[in-house]
């Protein structure tokens, strides 16, 4: 369809004139938003797609996750649904009757602070189930996993000076921390990612995503973590069509080529350097400027030395290249901050803001800082739901105090970005809006951080649509309903804006755009 005029109740994303009646879509963009009326007379005779009082929004987009190891996870064994080790244990039995003996086993998605007594997995109790398979077990976050024996042995890391690989006694305990458990997840690989069994998740878990509304994602490409990106497989599904979003890569590397970021409009695009500050705060792998409330021996662990990252990151900054750094703790903030001020008094702005992935614990003085430097603050709203158990735990009452401060952020005036660093969370951004706008657990009770810091709907919403785009530079003509950018678009089921806002985590959509052409309906 060429011309055609969309007819809803549109929220365009445009502080100027964020309401409007009807849009018509032209070879791919908006021609026209105002009035039905005026539409109609203007473009008499085009075909009209008539949402009555149904939403109509831009297109939205999880601005950091992992798309290729989101769309590998239909090939493991997930966890989510397990609520106790026993629970964790008898799925790995079931898997194993129905798996050959000697062939690896790898399950995903385990959360140990969500089971009764909160005791991870090791070593010794994968052994104890007596299974003849190796089997490594990831943590949800990523920056955490677990291995057998046998598991270990075969991947060369029982004898591995890894600190990484954590001992007791000199002896594995089967815990693999950050990217220790690389060669074991890709031992785990080789046997279940089958180039076609690859190529028909990722292509499943790309129309998924646009069944939500998603028109564009920024993955990460972290090979480094287990958590590399497949582009030629992404490549493949954009040449014949099948591939419904757009896609601006992060890589954990620079380019052996000159290239800058943010250049062209092509359907995947190079977005910049990803670089790690620190781990996880689950694992206690956060940098924190104070001890952890739970172990007060430990104070986390910077990835970096000071000049390792300004290194890193002068590297970026000379060739044009966007940085996205991963922050969780406020020391890990810190030195980012410091860094990029340092960068910033040598040579100036650089050309696209740093990405400030997480900053989860973000004290005033660092935020303060994050301002005058222009950097954007990526944050993942869905995590203030997902550690309500695990942060009250690990944090002491003051850390809490900062810890996923968005109203403080976004009141500083930063630029704040939306996502889920699925598949770590699940893939579902108005779970995301619902936890940055209630900020309460599933019966309305308060969560154990600042209540004073959710964000209103027009905001939250914002964090999926229009703030993406302006953060890699193409804000002029993506993210928006307006006259002239792209038409990325979707169309949802009712209307969030006239509905109590405990219901927006159940928001579904009706059909999805990209560039004009209807990728989706349901």
């Amino acid at each position: 369809m060429r011309e055609f005029l969309v007819r809803g109740r549109i929220w365009t994303g445009c502080e100027e004139r964020p309401w409007a009646e009807a849009a018509v879509v032209r070879q791919g963009r908006f021609a026209f938003v105002g009035s039905f009326e005026d539409a109609r007379a203007a473009h008499p005779g085009v075909k009209v797609e008539d949402f009555g009082g149904n939403l109509v929004m831009p297109g939205m987009t999880d601005a950091h996750m992992h798309l290729t190891a989101f769309a590998r996870q239909g090939l493991y064994i997930d966890m989510q649904g397990a609520c106790s080790l026993d629970e964790a244990g008898r799925v790995l039995r079931e898997r194993a009757a129905r798996t050959e003996p000697g062939v690896w086993m790898r399950a995903v998605n385990y959360n140990e602070m969500s089971w009764p007594d909160r005791q991870p997995p090791t070593a010794a109790w994968l052994d104890a189930l007596g299974l003849e398979h190796p089997i490594i077990m990831s943590r949800y976050c990523g920056h955490s996993h677990v291995a057998n024996t046998r598991a270990l042995r075969e991947g060369g890391l029982w004898d591995s000076a890894d600190p990484c690989v954590i001992r007791e006694d000199g002896v594995p305990t089967g815990r693999l921390i950050e990217g220790a458990a690389g060669p074991l997840i890709e031992l785990a690989a080789a046997q279940a990612e089958t180039p076609q069994r690859l190529t028909e998740a990722m292509e499943q878990a790309v129309h998924a995503m646009s069944a939500q509304g998603i028109t564009a994602a920024h993955p990460c490409d972290a090979p480094g973590y287990a958590l590399g990106e497949e582009l030629f497989t992404w490549q493949d599904l954009q040449e014949r069509g099948r591939l419904p979003i757009r896609i601006v890569c992060y890589h954990d590397r620079l380019p052996e080529f000159s290239f800058r970021s943010g250049i062209g409009d092509g359907q995947i695009r190079y977005g910049g350097l990803k670089l790690f500050c620190d781990g996880n705060l689950g694992g206690r792998g956060a940098a924190l400027r104070e001890p952890y409330a739970d172990m007060p021996e430990c104070t986390g662990v910077l990835n970096h030395t000071d000049e390792e990252l300004y290194e890193a990151m002068r590297g970026a900054h000379v060739r044009g290249i966007q940085v996205a750094l991963h922050m969780i703790g406020d020391r890990a903030v810190e030195q980012a901050v410091r860094t990029a001020e340092r960068l910033v008094a040598e040579l100036g702005q650089p050309r696209l803001p740093s990405r400030f992935s997480h900053v989860i614990c973000c004290p005033d003085d660092l935020r303060r800082r994050m301002k005058r430097l222009g950097v954007v603050a990526d944050i993942q709203p869905c995590e203030v739901y997902a550690d309500r158990v695990m942060a009250p735990l690990r944090l002491t009452p003051g850390q809490l105090r900062d810890t996923y401060p968005f109203r403080a952020l976004q009141d500083a005036g930063l630029l704040l970005t939306g996502s889920t660093d699925a598949p770590m969370e699940a893939e579902d951004l108005w779970f995301g809006i619902w936890a940055a706008v209630c900020r309460c657990d599933d019966d309305g009770a308060p969560l154990p951080y600042d209540p004073a810091q959710a964000l209103t709907l027009d905001e939250a919403l914002r964090l999926f649509t229009v703030n993406p785009w302006i953060a890699v530079g193409m804000g002029d003509r993506l993210g928006r309903i307006r006259e002239g950018y792209y038409a990325d678009f979707t169309a949802v089921d009712g209307d969030p804006f006239r509905r109590p806002t405990m219901e927006l985590r159940s928001t579904t959509h009706l059909a999805t755009w990209l560039e004009g052409a209807k990728v989706w309906e349901r």
